[in-house]
């Protein structure tokens, strides 16, 4: 026979065992939504870090053209993301590379007394804008944008008169502009 102090503790344990399973697996369930939201917020951030690199790579290109071939002109490019089964993509558009400083090369040999009389090597600072756009899906739904805008100095340089034609017209500087 138990103790009547006993009695009224009968079947206590088990009521403490289900609360404790109760706080674990409350805890179990916001660990789920914890990990599944830094998946996803990780995921956003590689997105946004390809968007960004597809930008930067814009840049390098349009300074590519320019040191190349002196193709100042605008261009864009569409990229299917390789391997990827929802069809990602990337429309890298490139503004104009436009000459906004144009100046004499002070310190081009070239340029010195005798050499080149016409003195036709400048010193030549170009803007380049760059605005690069992730899609995905068969309607192209965007998924971010990014535009990234650089300088890049030539010296000595001879820029074609095509390259100034931007500066001119208002739809192209808005690109720029960006």
């Amino acid at each position: 026979m138990q103790p009547e102090s006993r009695a009224s503790e009968h079947g206590s344990a088990y009521i403490l065992v289900l609360l404790v399973l109760v706080v674990l697996s409350l805890i179990g369930v916001a660990v789920v939504f914890v990990s599944q939201t830094e998946m996803e917020i990780g995921s956003n951030e590689r997105g946004i870090q390809r968007i960004f690199y597809a930008a930067e790579s814009g840049v390098a290109l349009a300074s590519a053209r320019v040191l190349v071939s002196n193709d100042h002109r605008p261009i864009v490019f569409d990229l299917r993301e390789p391997g990827s089964g929802v069809n990602l993509r990337h429309v890298i558009e490139l503004a104009p590379v436009v000459p906004i400083y144009d100046a004499p090369c002070n310190l081009c040999e070239i340029n010195n007394a005798g050499t080149y009389q016409e003195k036709a090597y400048r010193k030549i600072n170009n803007a380049i804008t760059v605005e690069a756009t992730r899609t995905a899906g068969r309607n192209g739904r965007e998924l971010g944008t990014r535009t990234v805008a650089s300088m890049l100095e030539l010296q000595p340089w001879k820029s074609p008169v095509e390259a100034y034609l931007a500066i001119g017209d208002e739809s192209q500087l808005a690109k720029i502009r960006k």
